[in-house]
């Protein structure tokens, strides 16, 4: 079956002996057909409510800065902002030669550097500094005199499949980990508790799977090794 929402919702179907959907009737969908689909997209959310970092969710959004302006809204999509990369591209006719923005503390602005909000003298110029604000946005520091354009990484909220043929962001080879967890609303809607139960477990124990595959690994190992004074080939281990 094709990797899609049509696809996914068929699978779970089929698990349990019912009549599969097909492209022209898939949005007419009813009774137990209805809440397999409802049933795919709740394994879908569940899987990224588990774990914010998933790779699969990371984006880079990019936002034009308006001259004279200090504080900013965070793109719609991001969940969780990563604040170590905030950059302003290189612009050669805006002058900007390109560079990474140091983060800052709110509190600390607040003491220090608050008055550019205010004081009308304050000229602005290149950002050099980004701070997360409480309402969980952002605010540049000096404010920006020209329209810089301005990178950072997030890893964004997840959109609800609705078209048969939308694809879920998860790779597909974990798509057994989202047709066990959509068997397990499955039995859930249905009132059958130990067959939820007994699915939801599977399901819980693919996603710690997909954790350990995808997010808990080390990028690479650092030798802990040192060559023996007085010639020797042999090792001796550091720690």
């Amino acid at each position: 079956m094709p990797y899609d929402f049509l696809g996914l919702t068929n699978e779970v179907i089929n698990r349990f002996n019912e009549v599969e959907l097909t492209a022209a009737n898939f949005t007419s969908a009813r009774g137990f057909q209805v809440q397999c689909k409802n049933a795919v997209n709740d394994s879908y959310l569940w899987i990224n409510q588990r774990e914010w970092q998933w790779p699969f969710n990371h984006a880079t959004a990019t936002a034009t800065l308006v001259a004279g302006t200090t504080r900013y809204t965070k793109a719609s999509t991001a969940k969780v902002v990563d604040y170590d990369t905030f950059r302003i591209s290189k612009n050669a006719t805006l002058g900007s030669p390109g560079h990474s923005l140091i983060k800052l503390d709110y509190k600390e602005y607040m003491d220090r550097f608050v008055d550019q909000e205010d004081d009308t003298s304050t000229q602005g110029g290149l950002p050099k500094f980004v701070v997360r604000t409480p309402d969980d946005n952002f605010l540049l520091y000096p404010y920006p005199d020209k329209a810089y354009e301005l990178k950072y990484e997030n890893f964004a909220f997840t959109t609800l499949l609705s078209a048969s043929t939308d694809v879920p962001l998860v790779p597909e080879q974990y798509r057994n980990l989202l047709v066990d967890g959509a068997c397990a609303y499955g039995y859930q809607y249905r009132g059958e508790i130990d067959q939820y139960q007994l699915n939801h477990k599977r399901f819980q124990d693919g996603i710690t799977h997909m954790q350990s595959q995808l997010i808990n690994r080390d990028d690479y190992l650092r030798s802990h090794m040192i060559v023996r004074s007085g010639g020797s080939r042999g090792y001796v281990r550091t720690s």
